[in-house]
């Protein structure tokens, strides 16, 4: 019961704190709200029924649309994956019943739309959080559950990124948190499972390798009857999505999904997204030094060593994948925004080596104390390193001047690095009341 209580009273401080970061926008979940109060009234995604914005140059690229939906079949359609809108459906219905609509009378309103997200946004990363903090407390106690939860909700891209909106990226942490929760656990519910990972595809298509990975590992590791009843969970969920999309789009992807372009310029790519000034994970979070420390001090007496090698492995795919991307960058976002698909990941991988180090008989008192005056420092230097995008205006402004899409080689410009343009905050309203955010 003690534990239920910490875990609540983390998820409700981490949301106020992050619904209280002034920085707020909308990007590529641009019109996801209002798909899915079409859904909500009219019972369908198409949301022709509305008067939306019109332009006739970038960004309102389709045909005369914003980027982030389209005129297809004779519908009006938000074009980026659906599952983050579709998780989103019973905040929206709540905020509607209590007069917070996106579009009132039938107009689309960005401000209302951007106050949902931004309210959606801290909720659903406050409950990644939580789940950081129950995976953690199955290896370790509750003081250090709390550390490593907190150290990952501001000393990471949680803070400066995936709580600033509903980013695809955000439902997706919230489903690929609870899988490995359920993995650590090492009695993983087979159904569970492969419905969330059905989902985290829905959510983030880029996820279908890390699928394969996963698979692999539940295979080897829980055998054959656990596999086949979670390959037909996910299977069926599978079934359900292709079948939508195929609906309404004519295709098993959205139309936005961009096909990788491959190995060509594969090393100075994942090079930008480890050590890049703008972008670099290793730069933002070098709290993750500390974990492959500990992973490489610990690896041959690591409880379940399957775990940390999986968790591992995902990292590797992901990033590895992310930079057979043209835009690994992640165009106009903070820090590296493409890479918070691995938190969860190194949040496991510290869990285990934490275990491990506390079980070192052998570590001195020196010792011990310098690893975890280390963990400290690199922890203030991550806390330090995301809250700019949490709470500068001028931080997110960094992509602008010039565009950051056009000129991607100022990611490695450390003169002018993005997290060193900190300097004026907006009030909180403008963030949120701003419609000149769409690019």
């Amino acid at each position: 019961m003690k534990q239920i209580f910490v875990g609540l009273s983390l998820f409700l401080v981490v949301a106020f704190v992050y619904y209280e970061s002034p920085i707020h926008y909308l990007t590529d979940n641009a019109y996801s709200v209002l798909m899915d109060e079409a859904i909500l009234v009219h019972g369908t995604p198409d949301m022709s029924s509305y008067q939306v914005e019109h332009g006739q140059q970038s960004p309102f690229i389709n045909h005369g649309y914003l980027y982030t939906i389209d005129l297809v079949n004779g519908r009006l359609l938000y074009v980026y994956p659906w599952g983050c809108s579709l998780l989103s459906l019973p905040l929206v219905a709540f905020f509607d019943a209590f007069g917070l609509k996106v579009a009132p009378r039938g107009v689309y309103n960005v401000a209302n739309e951007t106050e949902i997200q931004a309210a959606a946004g801290a909720i659903f990363s406050a409950v990644v959080v939580a789940i950081f903090f129950g995976t953690s407390s199955l290896f370790l106690s509750r003081g250090w559950s709390l550390a490593i939860a907190l150290g990952a909700a501001f000393g990471t891209s949680m803070w400066s990124a995936a709580s600033r909106t509903m980013w695809p990226q955000t439902g997706y942490l919230v489903l690929i948190s609870l899988v490995a929760w359920e993995l650590a656990k090492m009695k993983p519910r087979p159904l569970l499972l492969g419905t969330l990972l059905a989902w985290a595809c829905f959510a983030r298509p880029q996820a279908s390798p890390i699928v394969l990975v996963v698979s692999l590992y539940v295979l080897i590791e829980f055998g054959l009857p656990v596999f086949l009843k979670y390959a037909g969970a996910g299977a069926a969920w599978g079934s359900v999505f292709a079948a939508t999309m195929l609906l309404f789009f004519g295709r098993l992807l959205a139309p936005s999904y961009s096909t990788m372009t491959g190995f060509s310029g594969l090393l100075p790519r994942a090079e930008g997204l480890l050590f890049s000034p703008s972008r670099g994970l290793l730069v933002f979070m070098p709290i993750v030094l500390w974990t492959l420390y500990l992973a490489a001090r610990y690896w041959w007496c690591l409880p379940q060593k399957r775990l940390a090698f999986l968790a591992l492995a995902v990292i590797a795919v992901h990033i590895t994948m992310t930079a057979c991307w043209g835009g690994w960058w992640g165009g106009w976002s903070y820090g590296p925004r493409l890479l918070m698909d691995t938190i969860p990941w190194f949040v496991l991988l510290t869990v285990v080596g934490v275990r491990a180090f506390l079980d070192d008989r052998q570590l001195t008192m020196q010792k011990c104390s310098a690893v975890i005056a280390a963990a400290m420092l690199l922890l203030a230097v991550s806390v330090a390193m995301n809250a700019p995008g949490a709470l500068s205006s001028t931080a997110n402004a960094w992509n602008a001047t010039p565009n950051v899409d056009q000129y991607p080689d100022r990611v490695w410009d450390w003169q002018r690095p993005q997290f060193l343009a900190w300097g004026v905050v907006l009030p909180r309203r403008h963030h949120r009341a701003s419609s000149d955010r769409w690019r």
